[in-house]
Order: structure tokens, then sequence, then C-alpha cells
């Protein structure tokens, strides 16, 4: 859920599903619970409990095991993963 605006009393709220990199958006509302309740219509629109999310990879250290077998399985060798988050 986002608002219109941070710095005003006065505000709209809209709901936001990001699926990949496309941007999927609800209408503005008055208030949060109406925009929850079109927020729940958009994911079920767009079948969002289908979609394969990085929620679903797991937790550190999970997580970044699999992010290292990602980065070694790519060949690169840029040096952008360093394995800090990875509890030994």
């Amino acid at each position: 859920m986002l608002p219109s605006n941070y710095h005003l009393p006065e505000k709209s709220y809209y709901g936001c599903v990001k699926i990949g990199s496309d941007n999927h958006y609800t209408g503005y509302f008055d208030t949060i619970d109406e925009a929850v309740e079109e927020l729940r219509c958009l994911e079920k629109r767009l079948s969002y409990e289908l979609v394969k999310t990085v929620e679903m990879e797991g937790t550190y250290p999970q997580r970044a095991i699999l992010i290292e077998e990602a980065y070694q399985k790519s060949g690169r060798t840029n040096g952008l993963y360093t394995g800090l988050c990875k509890v030994h």
C-alpha cells in the first residue's frame, strides 16, 4: 500500500503489485481499507499467488547460498558477489 503523498494530511492510497519488471496498480482510494480490498482483487486477477517470488527462495543463509550458486554458474568474475551475508 502506498500513499499518494507523504507530506500532506489529505492523501489517497493505492496498491501496487510488481511481477518481474511489470508494475500493476489499483486506483486511488480514500482509506487504506478500501485500497487493501482492491489490492487483494488485483492479486486475484493477476493470479499473484501462483507467481514465484524471492520470498519463496528462503531466508539467510539459505538465500545467500542460492545467490552464490547462481553467481558461480553465471561465470562472472567481476566481484559483485562478496558472500558477506552467508553464514559459514
